[in-house]
């Protein structure tokens, strides 16, 4: 298994992980197809941009996970860069095999080589096996996040 930065025209095939991502999550569903041609776009675009990436992990020339996020200097509250991990996903039946853990630190390592002072991951409050994950890799909670929605 090798973990590399997306190619280019490997976007399409990375948004169909994020869609089948989409469909396994509880309250989740299928992608619209405008959207998931815009995140493919997106995707594509981490080959080469300055401040987002995606990493995907490859055995036997297939994608079986991915990882994505970004660099920014927010409002200038925190020092230096902050790192930001979007999304990991690694497809079910590559489970259990220490993908999802050597996709979190290819991003932390790419991001500390970017010179981010601080990385973070936003995750729902009552996601417990995500906050272990995490937390096993350093991650400390720090943050709550509160929602006011629209009453439509």
């Amino acid at each position: 298994m090798e973990i590399r930065r997306i190619h280019e025209g490997e976007g399409e095939t990375v948004g169909g992980l994020w869609d089948r991502m989409c469909r396994e999550i509880e309250d989740g569903g299928p992608l619209t197809e405008q959207g998931r041609r815009n995140l493919s776009r997106m995707l594509a675009m981490s080959a080469w941009h300055r401040d987002a990436f995606c990493l995907v992990a490859v055995e036997n020339d297939r994608i079986i996970g991915f990882v994505n996020g970004r660099t920014t200097d927010e409002d200038g509250l925190l020092p230096g860069l902050t790192g930001e991990i979007d999304s990991l996903y690694v497809v079910p039946e590559q489970r259990d095999k220490g993908i999802s853990r050597s996709l979190a630190e290819a991003a932390i390592g790419w991001l500390r080589d970017q010179d981010v002072h601080t990385i973070r991951y936003l995750s729902c409050a009552d996601a417990t096996d995500d906050h272990r994950f995490w937390q096993a890799l350093g991650f400390e909670r720090d943050m709550v996040c509160l929602s006011l929605y629209r009453p439509d």
